[in-house]
């Protein structure tokens, strides 16, 4: 029996049944993986719940300690390596082979062999393959869906089953400072496993292009100081009680390696989605568009939200009369803004199909319409 959280036990088709069932045969085109998201994301693209009580700092001379408030007290790297233990055999390594062989990480979210990982480890991919922990034999894989505006990709290794799985801590506890753990795949370096901290929530980051196109903006990530390079890119990254917090994600901007984590709020019902075979479809706009954080809006002097770069002729947004410059700052009654990003907003809040009121910036006025939203597949631009 699948699992992957409380939430459900899946069922159904696959949702792109006409992915390539044959593990290692090439991806064709019309996956769309060759194309499309070498331009998502560079190098490998849900929020924690449970956490210890009373987190005691100490001077730098003395390890930190952890209190559970239960008279039981255990040393901060205690809890680590317990976290790791428990969650490596959940935790995969994707071998791709395009002209060169590479790999990044995954994790099982249900026993029959449904896989998470980031969008940048599959990306130009001809075949996958996926090392699972304590079996020498290396398993096909091949993509079921992904979604470049969170990053996500699930993959599906056939013919397993009772394997270990990882859930999902989506709850909306991060806070900067807090322990986080990564985990990396079988065939990760000894120090994939590491220890840091958040030290940034709904950061918004333009990633360089894996392949020199065009960079790609996204929002509301996870930063954290745990080193995630391209081999542990698509791991978990986990809380102190175990559970998956977000998704790691290794990439470049301008120039430069950040650590990056998809909250796990973000991507979890897609994977449910996909998991369960309906096949991904989120709300749209029918627009192209890029944040304004608050504090660029706060330099510019002009409003957060997301800005209009293209309308799509014939869609809800052209037909309503927004255009591109406008600045979206609010659907219904839910207001835009860094922790509140467009995409998220769409997916997490409103349904295809949907009539929404969209409140909107122009040349210093305001204005508001109302439109009906499209369901799609998640594009990749």
């Amino acid at each position: 029996m699948r699992k992957l959280s409380s939430v459900i036990e899946p069922g159904g088709p696959e949702s792109l049944p006409t992915a390539p069932a044959a593990a290692r045969r090439a991806i064709t085109p019309g996956v769309l993986i060759a194309s499309v998201l070498a331009a998502a994301i560079a190098g490998g693209v849900v929020a924690a719940g449970v956490t210890l009580a009373i987190l005691h700092q100490q001077s730098r001379t003395n390890p930190q300690r952890v209190d559970l408030s239960s008279g039981v007290t255990i040393r901060e790297e205690d809890a680590t390596m317990q976290v790791a233990q428990k969650a490596a055999p959940a935790v995969v390594s994707i071998v791709t082979h395009p002209a060169t062989m590479s790999h990044g990480a995954g994790f099982l979210v249900t026993s029959d062999g449904y896989v998470v990982t980031n969008i940048g480890v599959v990306a130009n991919a001809q075949t996958l393959a996926v090392l699972i922990s304590g079996d020498s034999r290396a398993h096909d894989a091949r993509l079921v869906d992904y979604d470049c505006g969170t990053g996500l990709a699930v993959l599906k290794v056939d013919g397993v089953s009772n394997l270990p799985t990882l859930t999902f801590d989506s709850a909306s506890t991060l806070a900067p400072g807090q322990i986080v753990v990564l985990v990396g795949g079988p065939i990760a370096d000894p120090e994939a496993t590491t220890r840091g901290v958040i030290s940034a929530l709904h950061a918004m980051v333009t990633v360089d292009a894996a392949t020199g196109g065009a960079a790609t903006q996204m929002s509301d990530l996870i930063r954290t100081d745990a080193g995630i390079d391209p081999g542990v890119s698509g791991g978990p990254l986990l809380n102190v009680g175990g559970h998956v917090v977000g998704v790691a994600m290794a990439a470049t901007s301008q120039g430069r390696a950040t650590g990056l984590a998809i909250p796990a709020g973000d991507v979890q019902p897609e994977v449910e989605e996909i998991v369960q075979g309906s096949g991904l479809v989120v709300p749209s706009l029918g627009a192209q568009t890029l944040e304004v954080s608050v504090g660029t809006a706060a330099i510019q002097n002009s409003v957060a939200g997301a800005q209009i770069t293209a309308v799509d002729p014939g869609g809800p947004a052209s037909l309503a009369g927004l255009r591109p410059g406008d600045v979206i700052t609010q659907l219904d009654d839910q207001r835009l803004d860094d922790a509140h990003p467009l995409g998220q907003v769409l997916r997490t809040r409103f349904r295809p199909e949907q009539r929404v009121t969209v409140s909107y910036a122009r040349a210093g006025s305001s204005g508001q319409v109302q439109l009906t939203l499209l369901g799609a597949h998640p594009a990749c631009r």
